[in-house]
């Protein structure tokens, strides 16, 4: 398995796909919020490399095609987002001041907190770029010098909790505005999260996106700030 696995360039496309077919197959059967297809996606995959003994590196490296068109899926969430352009219009400055303030509240509060529980330097680091989405997070992690590798991580975890207790938590909050709820979900898990929010209504999706932009350009512009702070 492993040697068929090596010789077909597509297979780790395939296997990501095919998982996520499986995933999103079982949610539409199930309807639970908590089996979203990317997470249960994610965990065969896992199970699948376990099992068979190929390491992340081979996964990733046949997963050059979906890598590189990643990035470039961001540019369709701009279509919703021209849709409801004048409510954006109308709302711009509590928005762009909610995420901003969400942004550098969380940013700020997990720096401090990190230092006073003793966490290092090398994880803090890590941890600052989580909220943008993954191609801006990669490249931030680089520069302030923190791995890569486990930001990645970490922005899919976030993106996975937005994903399955997102809305449940805003409703638990009794947070019915359906911006507030785009914008809270998108500032705080990003791509995984607009998916969720898109299956709320349009208005919650492009609301997510729009708040997922403006958080991921935030994130690189502030993350080197918090750099500083922490060395």
């Amino acid at each position: 398995m492993h040697e068929f696995f090596l010789s077909n360039p597509y297979s780790g496309m395939i296997l990501t796909i095919g998982c996520y077919g499986i995933g999103q197959y079982i949610f539409n059967k199930t309807k639970l919020t908590i089996l979203q297809p990317i997470l249960l996606g994610s965990v065969l995959i896992i199970i699948f490399l376990n099992v068979t003994g190929i390491k992340y590196e081979e996964y990733y490296e046949q997963n050059a095609i979906l890598n590189y068109l990643l990035p470039m899926t961001a540019v369709v969430l701009a279509v919703p987002l021209y849709r409801n352009l004048h409510i954006l219009k109308k709302h711009a400055l509590p928005i762009i001041a909610g995420v901003i303030s969400g942004t550098v509240a969380t940013m700020g509060s997990m720096v401090i907190i990190g230092k006073l529980i003793g966490t290092d330097d090398k994880i803090l680091l890590t941890m600052l770029p989580k909220n943008a989405t993954n191609p801006i997070a990669i490249e931030v992690s680089k520069i302030i010098e923190g791995i890569p590798s486990l930001t990645v991580a970490l922005v899919v975890i976030a993106g996975l909790i937005g994903a399955v207790f997102g809305p449940e938590l805003l409703d638990l909050m009794k947070i019915k505005n359906k911006i507030a709820r785009g914008i809270a979900i998108g500032s705080m898990s990003h791509a995984v999260g607009t998916a969720r929010a898109f299956k709320e209504g349009e208005l919650e999706g492009s609301m997510s996106s729009l708040a997922m932009a403006i958080t991921g350009t935030l994130v690189a512009i502030v993350s080197p700030i918090f750099a500083l702070l922490i060395l």
